[in-house]
């Protein structure tokens, strides 16, 4: 039978779990280098990963932003014909649209005319209503104090009796 191997431990590779023995290597005594940068090593802090970012954008060229052209402007020709009928489509696109919301816009101004009319005329009614209320209930109190006094006065004959 084969004796089991011990783990290989690769310089710069970390352990894949807390179990697993962390082995150190030492070439010939000497201490490992603290701070030295092995490829693939994960960085310890977040303050390494943005100063590594920025060495990284320091390193890459300035390159302008790239504008896009037409096709047109880049090949010296005129719009070709897929551009005219997009720009044809686009103009009637726009066009059936603001019908569309203008006809719309202007039904509910109608449609809320229409409404404000029939309010004012309702409001009109209802204030000829309340005045002719107003007339009946002083008409009514004006009766009832007319029968109050005649049931109160004394100097007419007693017609109940004779009945």
């Amino acid at each position: 039978m084969a004796a089991p191997r011990p783990p290989r431990v690769v310089p710069g590779e970390a352990s894949e779990s807390d179990s697993e023995p962390e082995l150190l290597v030492e070439t010939a005594g000497e201490a490992p280098g603290a701070g030295l940068k092995v490829p693939g090593e994960a960085s310890e802090t977040e303050e390494e990963e943005e100063e590594e970012e920025e060495e990284e954008e320091e390193q890459r060229p300035k390159t302008p932003p790239v504008l896009a052209e037409e096709p047109a402007a880049v090949w010296g020709g005129g719009p070709s014909l897929l551009q005219q009928r997009l720009r044809e489509g686009t103009g009637r696109l726009r066009g059936a649209v603001g019908s569309a919301l203008r006809q719309s816009y202007g039904s509910a101004a109608r449609s809320l005319g229409g409404l404000g009319g029939a309010l004012g005329r309702a409001q009109v009614t209802a204030a000829a209503a309340a005045h002719c209320l107003r007339l009946a209930r002083r008409d009514l109190r004006a009766v009832a104090d007319t029968i109050d006094i005649v049931t109160a006065c004394h100097l007419l004959p007693d017609i109940r009796g004779q009945l």
